[in-house]
């Protein structure tokens, strides 16, 4: 042939070429060496690489030589590759083979006897069988068995006689070209069938014994396979030769060699693991990028896993993309592979079992080449064409059988030579017989010399292993000598460190008692110096008391000295009046002038006396004030005294210190210097040992990784059979449930069909119901005179199995098929019924976890901020959206925002608020289709005072539309809300509703009714609800059979439906409550008509028209009553008043004041609750968890925190509630409630802690419950106690909070009822304010707890490497009190656009960038607890009293804004308008108020400086410099500053940096108001910009003091050492100036 696998051919001319170099190369023992080849092939002038390719495809055994065939191959592809032709990817088949000779297709006599039969055209409708397959074992070729014969060519119907004889003399082998068909195509080469070789030519001429004339040799192999080299002739079709190569090679393949070749670098390069194969998950990148639709890629992907095993070969890779270009390139894909894309290496597998060249050739002429475009000829013509090619051809095979005659005399006369050469071939047959059987031999030779040389190997192998074995155990040893001599090594050490470590300790413990003396001594000079300043004071009152005194006494003694002089003027004319009265006596004077005279000297003599003893008492005192000031002189003296002998025994202290820390520091230095060179010779050795454990890993992980890929391999295979395993067990089970029977159902009410999809009936139809089949709950499928479709299982009942059993199998097992091909039919089409379930039969878990609401508001009672980064963030009042519920925590959506939240931060909003804030849509059952509800029973009765909560009596029916957790939502006819799910149970569904006891009631709709809510029905006239509970209320649950919607369960009011009969023809409507009473006493029924009640429960009243006995329902039962043992009632009574057993007494309250009563019995009632939880908590949980040990003490302590000083606070708060309500009577009003509330909210600030912490305790114990299975059974059965009513530990916890938020609520409620100048509205009031003060504090301690929660986090996530010094967030700051966290968010540079992070503090604005990119969509993201994000300092922080923040353009959409900062501006830019804005805001605000805080300390001291001088003098004090300060930075160094007071007066230096010993040269002034008070105090801090200042030392110098020193001698330089540091000395001068009286 001239195309296909021929150009890979080693034709036998070659062959012989190629052994003449092979011997020029002088090989040994049949093969020739690498080098030897490479010097020869390197002669070709082709590239090493290419060489080194054509070595890899000729070395077939790879054992790193060659012998003549493979010489041979690499030979033919050198010369290939030099005429341009590209190398194979794998070896050509054929080129493995003995040279096969080229054809001569012009030759007229064929070798050895050959008849070449020209071509033919064939009739149509003729079949011409030409050459039969039999199988052969030899590898590649097929021994064609002797043809007797052909067929005859015409059949025999048209009348021709065969052509051909029927026993020719001689056996003939033509060679069949191509033939040419009407059509113009290509001729095809077909099998011949067994029985049609009866007769015709031979198929082989050779002479001798074999059919084919094949020999053992060679040469006659290589006729034989001349035979089946069919070329195409100078045939006249247009059409290419369909032959196919003998043995396919990659030229054959459809693929071009451009696209093996690119697809063949893309193969190695997805590889990675070099396995040979890739997976679908690495072909599935490649693939994706085509833009192709997923079926195209499915179906490319199954064309191209020829070998079906999931993974593709480079081939089958290479077939998948070239299937791809086929279809980008709009070609169709085909159905199945055709042979010329299946890959070489893949075409035995893909065209079976058989080894045939000819099966092998007719696959590839299956497909014919797209034919001509026919012409529109008729039969006749078409027949008469046929007819003539016919005859045309009946000619030429009789020229043909001439030809044959011929050469069949000329074979026999060429039969003499050909046993002539038969003989020679026979010689040389021999003797290559023995050269076969010495190369043989001497490969066994070579054989066992390589054994010997691999037995040589395995023995230096093992010798090598003993070797290194020896050398591992003689290192071990080493390694365990090294080991305990530094163990040694190091206990020495531990001692020695130990020693110090004792030493260290005895030096510090004389340092502290020398520092606790210095203390000492200081205090007690204090201490003096205290008593020399009280003592001076006192002096001064005394003085100042003493010239008051004074004063005093030189006035009286003025007084007198007046007095006396008066006495002497007095007395002559006391003498002279004496002789006058004497004179009037005897002139009978009147008596009352005499008295008046004696009274008026009487008093003038006690006023001198008094006088004269306030002058003696005045004497005394200042003599005893005198001898005071004496001693307190000598006491002073004293004090010097002592104070100079303590100051030079501090100073002698003061020294040892010194000494003793210059020797510790000494020591330290040593010790530092000592552990730097062991750790040296650690880490040397530390890293001798990685290394070899490196090493000792890596081999290890070698092996792991085999023993892996073994072991997945394994894996595989099992996985594999489990699915078949499982598959076939699907296939039972289904089968099995198609097998299962159906069961009979009978009609009792008639059912009209809504759809297509629903079933109509009659009453007392019998229907056939595969109830097998997947089903929504209340409805069954079924059949019924052959129809199928939906209907209600509350419709029928099911037929008793012994009606049943009348029925035939036949029939019930035809039904049960065709409703099951119905069921299948409806899936597969996509249609769904509106009875269809359409929810998974299997939720996954997700699914179940929560429950998924979308029409439920709630209100913030208090604000709440994320902690993690799916939580939602909202203030207090925040009106929420809440999307889902589950135990403890709701999802819920605000501002666009969705997250979790803990649910006992809201409160439900009611109906008729929700309905207004948020529309809902107008059908309320088609909104809430989906909703499930489900009717459970109450077990027990619950009331609770929450409006949000729903209250039942035991055995009522609740619908339930949502269930997460501990508290679901639920239905009471018209009263919706919360409620613990430990007091309901399921109902449980009536069995004879379905056995035909008990019929279902079915009601009819009389008057249409709109839904208020998603658990209420929507009625319409002549709609059926199914009944399914009754309440006394007046409201009733059912089912709505509504046409054309899906079922729904819900509440209706019983007044508008009526109940029908089984015959639904009669109607009975259902009772109407008139009205509701109270029973104000016990009534117990003395006639079977009577209905009995208790004290206080509601009657529904149902009849009135006798006005003494009245008829009523209460709990189900019916019955009539006396009038005067109930009271009305209307709905918006309010049931707090039971707290009023007298009704009398409640009758002569007004309405407000019996509103406010109900409210404080509220209130009692509730907090005696809440106590009673408070006790159940610490008895049922805290107690156990304790004992049990599970939890240490620090865990108890973070879940309960200060559990018992909450319950003290409520127990006492109770018991004064109870004290009050005593003392008014019981069951009486309570006129003051108020003063007790304000007292005792003073006293509950251990609910700022608590609810602080509680957010941490809670956390954990969701932790330990999630991650210990044990932990989390103990938790459920200590929380089994009847007192926990089903309740867990989590739901306890929360009642501190929910309790603190009720507080203020109830106040309110409490105030609203209480009228204007009552007692009780001003400490109502005030206990109104400390409620919500208390509220107020709780919510700021939760701040404050975030607050240093996110400060915490950036200490952990920001690298402030750059920073001048160490940034402790969570600290104070330098003049604004504790740090806090303003605002923080994303930022990007304008001109670089590089993403920063900002946080703004209370003093410094900071910019971060992330050392990773990561995404994030919020602060509550970022400052996630699962955020590892590390950060770094973009620059270094900015302090906002340096800092100037403005627009560029208020009008400007961009946001971007301008932050100076000294002499460096950012422009920075944020992602919109509003965020900027924020920090705009922000920034300034925080801004001002830094620079605010300054500015008044500032002018704090400016006015303290700026007082008038008003004092004795001044003093002039020049800080010159300091010495050996304390380094407070980590280099070494200080930025010291001085401040300088006395009293008020304050003086600051100027900040010097990185120094230990500053200069300053700072002058200041200060006035002197009390020489012996006045102090000067200078104190040294070091300056820090993001934290308080520290303390670097401080020394006083009393003025008196100074004073002395000084003594007019001028201005004084002086060293004063600083106190409580432990270094450092300061340089003053100082100069007292004193004012002249």
């Amino acid at each position: 042939m001239n195309g296909g696998a021929n150009i890979w051919a080693i034709t036998p001319e070659e062959r012989d070429k190629h052994d003449q170099k092979f011997d020029t190369l002088s090989p040994s023992m049949g093969y020739v060496s690498g080098e030897q080849a490479r010097k020869f092939f390197l002669q070709s002038g082709l590239p090493a690489s290419v060489l080194a390719e054509i070595w890899a495809l000729a070395d077939m055994n790879k054992d790193g030589k060659m012998d003549r065939l493979e010489f041979s191959i690499a030979m033919k592809l050198i010369k290939l590759k030099l005429q341009g032709t590209s190398l194979p990817v794998l070896l050509p088949v054929i080129m493995k083979q003995p040279p096969v000779p080229v054809p001569s297709l012009n030759n007229p006599n064929p070798p050895y006897g050959t008849i070449s039969v020209p071509n033919m055209s064939m009739m149509g409708g003729t079949n011409l069988p030409m050459m039969t397959p039999i199988a052969i074992a030899t590898s590649g070729l097929s021994p064609l068995t002797p043809m007797t014969g052909l067929t005859s060519l015409v059949p025999t119907a048209t009348g021709l006689s065969p052509l051909i004889a029927s026993n020719p003399t001689r056996p003939l082998m033509p060679t069949v070209g191509n033939t040419t068909l009407p059509n113009g195509t290509m001729g095809l080469l077909q099998p011949l069938p067994a029985g049609a070789l009866a007769t015709g030519l031979p198929l082989s001429a050779s002479p001798y014994s074999s059919p084919l004339g094949l020999s053992s040799s060679s040469a006659g192999i290589n006729k034989a396979s001349s035979l089946l080299d069919l070329g195409s002739s100078s045939s006249t079709s247009s059409s290419p030769s369909v032959m196919s190569p003998m043995v396919a090679g990659p030229s054959d393949w459809a693929v071009p060699h451009a696209s093996r070749l690119k697809y063949r670098q893309q193969f190695n390069s997805l590889d990675k693991g070099m396995t040979g194969y890739l997976t679908g998950l690495q072909v599935r990148g490649a693939m994706t990028t085509t833009m192709l639709t997923q079926t195209q890629l499915a179906s490319i992907w199954t064309l191209a896993d020829v070998d079906k095993d999931g993974k593709l070969k480079a081939e089958e890779f290479t077939l998948a993309m070239h299937l791809v270009d086929m279809a980008k390139n709009g070609q169709p894909l085909p159905l199945t592979l055709p042979t010329e894309l299946v890959p070489p290496s893949q075409r035995v597998a893909v065209n079976g079992s058989s080894s045939s060249l000819y099966a092998a050739l007719t696959d590839d002429l299956d497909i014919e080449p797209p034919q001509k475009p026919k012409t529109n000829l008729t039969f006749e013509d078409k027949f008469k064409a046929n007819l003539e090619r016919g005859n045309a051809e009946l000619e030429k095979r009789r020229q043909v059988l001439l030809e044959a005659e011929r050469r069949e005399q000329e074979r026999r006369a060429q039969k003499v030579r050909e046993e002539q050469e038969k003989r020679e071939r026979e010689a040389r047959e021999a003797e290559e017989r023995r050269r076969k059987e010495e190369e043989r031999r001497l490969e066994r030779q070579r054989e066992l010399e390589r054994q010997k040389e691999e037995e040589r190997q395995r023995e230096i192998e093992r010798k090598e292993a003993a070797q290194r074995e020896l050398e591992r155990q003689r290192k071990e040893e080493w390694e365990r000598r090294r080991r305990g001599e530094l163990q040694i090594k190091r206990e020495q050490e531990q001692d020695d460190i130990i020693k110090l470590k004792a030493k260290k300790r005895s030096l510090e413990m004389e340092l502290e008692a020398v520092g606790n003396k210095h203390r000492q001594i200081s205090d007690r000079l204090r201490d003096f110096q205290n008593k020399k300043k009280l003592q001076r004071t006192e002096l001064d009152l005394i003085s100042q008391r003493k010239d008051t005194r004074q004063q005093d006494i030189n006035n009286l003694q003025k007084q007198l000295e007046e007095f006396q002089r008066k006495l002497s003027q007095l007395t002559p004319e006391q003498r002279r009046l004496t002789e006058k009265l004497k004179n009037m006596a005897l002139n009978n004077l009147p008596g009352s002038t005499m008295t008046t005279l004696k009274l008026g000297v009487t008093e003038k003599k006690g006023t001198c006396m008094k006088l004269q003893e306030q002058l003696e008492t005045l004497e005394k005192e200042t003599a005893a004030k005198l001898a005071e000031m004496d001693q307190y002189n000598k006491d002073m003296q004293e004090l010097r005294e002592s104070q100079k002998k303590q100051q030079a025994a501090l100073e002698k202290l003061r020294g040892i210190k010194e000494d003793k820390r210059r020797e510790l520091i000494r020591r330290k230095e040593q010790e530092e210097e000592r552990k730097r060179q062991e750790e040296r010779r650690r880490k040397e050795e530390e890293e001798a040992q990685r290394r070899i454990k490196m090493e000792k890993e890596r081999q290890w992980q070698e092996k792991l990784k085999r023993d892996e890929e073994e072991r997945q391999r394994r894996l595989q295979e099992e996985k594999l059979q489990q699915q078949q395993q499982e598959e076939e067990r699907k296939k039972r089970e289904e089968e099995r449930k198609r097998s299962a029977a159906l069961t009979s159902f009978k009609a009792l009410y008639p059912f009209t069909a809504r759809n297509h999809e629903e079933l109509s009936f009659n009453a007392d139809d019998i229907i056939e119901v595969d109830e097998t089949t997947e089903r929504e709950e209340g409805w069954l499928y079924g059949s019924r005179q052959g129809k199928m479709g939906w209907f209600p299982e509350s419709y029928v009942e099911r037929v008793a199995p012994s009606d049943a059993a009348n029925n035939a199998a036949a029939p019930k097992a035809l039904l049960q098929s065709q409703l099951s091909n119905v069921l299948e039919a409806s899936k597969a089409s996509g249609t769904k019924s509106a009875f269809t379930p359409t929810h998974s039969p299997n939720p996954a878990p997700s699914e179940t976890q929560g429950q998924v609401v979308g029409n439920l508001l709630a209100q913030a009672l208090c604000s709440w901020t994320a902690k993690t980064d799916n939580h939602l963030n909202f203030n207090k009042d925040d009106v929420i959206q809440v999307l889902e519920q589950q135990e403890n925590w709701w999802l819920g959506e605000l501002n666009g925002e969705q997250g979790w939240f803990p649910k006992t931060y809201v409160t439900l909003l009611g109906e008729e608020e929700s309905s207004d804030m948020k529309s809902s849509p107008p059908d309320a059952s088609e909104s809430n289709d989906s909703q499930q509800l489900e009717e459970y029973v109450a077990l027990y009765t619950y009331e609770s005072p929450e409006p949000a909560d729903l209250t039942f009596s035991e055995g009522d029916i609740i619908l339930v539309s949502k269930r997460e957790g501990e508290w679901w939502n639920g239905s009471i006819g018209d009263r919706t809300g919360v409620f613990p799910s430990n007091y309901v149970k399921p109902k449980e569904t009536d069995a004879s509703s379905t056995s035909g006891k008990k019929k279902p009631e079915i009601a009819k709709v009389i008057r249409a009714h709109s839904s208020t809510g998603p658990e209420q029905l929507s009625l319409e006239n002549g709609q059926l609800i199914l009944i399914l509970g009754k309440n006394v209320s007046g409201w009733w649950l059912g089912e709505l059979q509504a046409r054309g919607k899906k079922r729904q369960k819900g509440w209706f009011p019983a007044s508008h439906v009526k109940i029908l009969g089984s015959n639904s023809g009669k109607s009975t409507p259902a009772p109407q409550p008139v009205c509701q009473v109270i029973a104000i006493y016990d009534y117990t029924a003395a006639n079977e008509d009577e209905m009995s009640f208790s004290k206080g429960q509601l009657i529904n009243v149902l009849d009135k028209n006798d006005p003494d006995w009245w008829k009523g329902e209460l709990s189900g039962t019916t019955g009539l009553f006396p009038t005067n043992y109930v009271k009305m009632t209307t709905a918006d009574c309010d049931p707090s008043q039971q707290w009023c057993a007298d009704l009398n007494s409640l009758e002569t309250l007004s309405p407000q004041e019996k509103k406010r009563q109900g409210y404080i019995h509220e209130l009692i009632q509730t907090e005696e609750r809440y106590v009673d939880d408070l006790r159940i908590v610490q008895d049922v949980f805290q107690k156990p968890m304790s004992e049990s040990g599970r939890l240490n003490e620090a865990e108890m302590n973070m879940i309960f925190v200060n559990w018992r000083e909450l319950e003290a606070c409520n127990n006492k708060f109770l018991k004064e509630l109870r004290i009050r309500k005593k003392s008014g009577g019981e069951n009486m009003p309570v006129q003051m409630i108020g003063d007790v509330l304000a007292r005792e909210l003073s006293h509950m600030q251990p609910y700022i802690r608590f609810c602080s912490c509680q957010i941490n305790g809670a956390t954990l114990l969701q932790t330990r419950t999630d991650n210990e299975p044990d932990f989390k059974e103990f938790l459920k059965k200590i929380a089994t106690d009847y007192r926990c009513k089903g309740m867990p530990l989590s739901s306890f916890l929360l009642k501190p909070m929910q309790r603190i938020t009720r507080y203020p609520l109830h106040i309110k409620n409490i105030l609203e009822c209480t009228a204007e100048g009552h007692p009780d509205r001003g400490p109502l009031k005030e206990a109104l304010e400390r409620a919500e003060e208390l509220c107020q504090q709780v919510n700021e301690g939760v701040r404050e707890k975030e607050n240093s929660d996110r400060l915490d986090w950036i200490q952990n996530h920001v690298q402030c490497d750059g920073a001048a010094e160490h940034l402790v967030f969570n600290s104070l700051t330098n003049c604004l009190g504790p740090r806090k966290l303003l605002h923080s968010g994303k930022m990007y540079k304008v001109k670089s656009n590089k993403e920063l992070w900002a946080f703004l503090f209370s003093d410094f604005l900071l910019l971060t960038h992330a050392s990773k990119q990561f995404t994030s969509s919020g602060p509550d993201k970022l400052f996630s607890n699962k955020n590892n994000v590390q950060l770094k300092m973009y620059k270094p922080p900015v302090l906002l009293n340096e800092v100037l923040v403005k627009l560029p353009d208020p009008s400007s959409d961009e946001p971007v804004f301008h932050i100076s900062h000294i002499d460096r501006v950012y422009i920075l830019r944020t992602d919109n308008i509003n965020e900027r804005t924020a920090w705009v805001q922000k920034i300034k605000a925080a801004s001002e108020e830094f620079i605010e805080t300054e500015k008044k300390k500032r002018e704090k001291v400016y006015q303290a400086r700026s007082v008038k001088a008003s004092g004795i003098g001044r003093l002039l004090v020049t800080i010159l410099e300091a010495t050996e300060l304390k380094a407070a930075k980590p280099n070494g160094k200080s930025n010291p500053y001085c401040e300088v007071t006395m009293g008020a007066q304050i003086f600051t230096s100027r900040t010097l940096n990185d120094t230990l010993n500053p200069k300053w040269n700072f002058n200041c002034q200060f006035h002197i108001k009390d020489l012996y008070q006045d102090v000067l105090c200078i104190t040294i801090f070091e300056r820090d910009q993001f934290s308080p200042d520290d303390f670097l030392g401080r020394t006083e110098v009393p003025v008196a003091t100074i004073k002395k020193e000084l003594e007019n001698k001028g201005s004084v330089t002086r060293r004063l050492l600083l106190h409580e540091v432990p270094t450092g000395e300061v340089w003053v001068r100082l100069d007292l100036q004193l004012y002249s009286k």
